[in-house]
């Protein structure tokens, strides 16, 4: 790719995110989220953030448990969190008739289920190359918990990087996941992320 294909194409992507962004605007706006102690996912735990975000407004296929913070815009950074999701209930809607599902979360699912329930989430929605990487076991809000990182491209072609962390505790999924463009914006919030799992408490 010559430097000036690559500026077009840049270029491009700029006024992409712009247009989401005003489009965003329609409807419900971004909230800002400031630094310090912030209850999250209906109140299902709480985080410490060293800098501000932007709550992202609810979108038709979040569950209730589920909250997500942009810094930069929806398409290069974001973070969720799940807060107690109950057993029977999978992590996005859907119709029960179907034909394809998510599998719904069980209280006795291995991390090796609860990766790929994870990874069927994002087939579903429409992504074909979705890898894993680095499967290991952590503690998240006090409990055992699965950290895996990710790549994957989505319908806009535009590479992700990923990092999700699944705790179960009482019966219930506890859940935060990163995720950005790899060029760089996954990297640059990778740290505050870390700085956030490791403030991660129950309310």
């Amino acid at each position: 790719m010559t430097l000036g294909e690559s500026l077009i194409k840049h270029v491009k992507f700029v006024l992409l995110v712009a247009i989401v962004a005003s489009l965003a605007g329609c409807g419900t706006p971004f909230s800002l989220v400031n630094p310090g102690v912030v209850p999250v996912a209906k109140k299902g735990y709480s985080v410490q953030p060293q800098s501000s975000w932007n709550r992202i407004p609810k979108a038709p296929g979040d569950i209730p448990q589920e909250e997500s913070w942009t810094k930069n815009g929806v398409l290069l950074d974001s973070v969720a969190f799940v807060g107690g999701l109950p057993a029977g209930k999978a992590l996005v809607k859907q119709h029960k008739k179907a034909d394809e599902q998510v599998p719904v979360f069980r209280a006795d699912m291995s991390p090796d289920d609860l990766v790929s329930m994870i990874e069927s989430s994002y087939r579903i929605g429409g992504v074909t190359a979705f890898e894993v990487a680095g499967v290991e076991p952590v503690q998240f809000l006090g409990a055992p918990a699965v950290r895996f990182d990710f790549n994957y491209v989505p319908p806009d072609k535009l590479p992700r990087k990923g990092r999700c962390v699944m705790a179960v505790s009482s019966e219930r999924l506890y859940l935060m996941k990163l995720e950005g463009a790899s060029s760089h914006y996954f990297d640059a919030a990778l740290p505050e992320f870390e700085s956030m799992l490791a403030s991660a408490t129950l309310r």
